[in-house]
This record gives structure tokens, sequence and C-alpha cells, in this order.
């Protein structure tokens, strides 16, 4: 059990450090957004339309209804997502990014890249792979 708790320990603190820097290099531009509202703005640059509801089956965002869509409304509000109706299924919302979420994600990504540059030059390709793989077969039999 001891192994389990030291490696969930330390997957969670290298989420936490990776989320850290990202905040803190767009708090420099002047930019603040929660890890949720983050995570909900890649999702969606992801695809052409993603719906609300697919956000609850999301590893990093699976949460209350009540709590993603106040996430949702605060982006909306923030002029960062549009909301409309399905056509198809009136129950269901459709997400999409509006221009100021595109820029959004494009910095978000920037981020992204910054944390895989710093690990590369920390890790060689054979061991980022070996530790992806590792990771991968463990969530997998879990």
């Amino acid at each position: 059990m001891y192994i389990q708790s030291e490696l969930s320990s330390l997957c969670r603190l290298v989420a936490l450090k990776s989320e850290k820097r990202a905040q803190d290099w767009l708090e420099k531009k002047g930019i603040i957004l929660s890890s949720e509202q983050a995570i909900t703005i890649m999702a969606i640059s992801k695809g052409v339309e993603f719906r609300q509801g697919d956000l609850m089956g999301m590893p990093y965002l699976a949460s209350e209804k009540s709590k993603v869509s106040r996430v949702v409304q605060s982006l909306v509000m923030d002029g960062y997502i549009h909301r409309r109706d399905d056509i198809h299924d009136r129950r269901s919302k459709v997400l999409t990014l509006t221009e100021k979420g595109q820029s959004m994600a494009d910095l978000l990504n920037q981020t992204e890249e910054m944390n895989k540059e710093l690990m590369s030059a920390l890790l060689s390709q054979e061991e980022m792979y070996t530790i992806q793989m590792s990771l991968q077969r463990i969530a997998n039999a879990m």
C-alpha cells in the first residue's frame, strides 16, 4: 500500500507544480483563470463543438453538475465561450470557443509546451516514454 500512496503523492505533486507554473506565467500576462476554467477551455478547443455534459466525465473535472455549470457560466460571462441549446436535444448545451476563448486556448497550449520543454531537459525520450507507459498501465489496471 505504501508504494501506491507514494506514487499517488508524486503524481499529484507533479500535476500541482505544473499547474502552478502555468498559473504564474498567465498571471504575469495579467490573466487569472482557475484550473477548472483552463481545463474546460482546453477541452472545448479540441473539437468543433463540445457538449457541456461531456465535462462531467473528464478525469480532472469530474464533479457535481452544479460546479460544472458554474465554471461554464463564468466562462460565458467572461466571454471565453458560447453556450447554446443542441438542436437535436434541447436538454443538452453545446459549447464553442469565442475568439477570446481561442486566444486563451493558444496561451494555454504555450504553457503546456513550456512544461514539455522542461521535462525534455530533465528526462530522455526513453525515460519519458517509460514513465508514461508505466503510469498508463497502472491507470488501466485500477
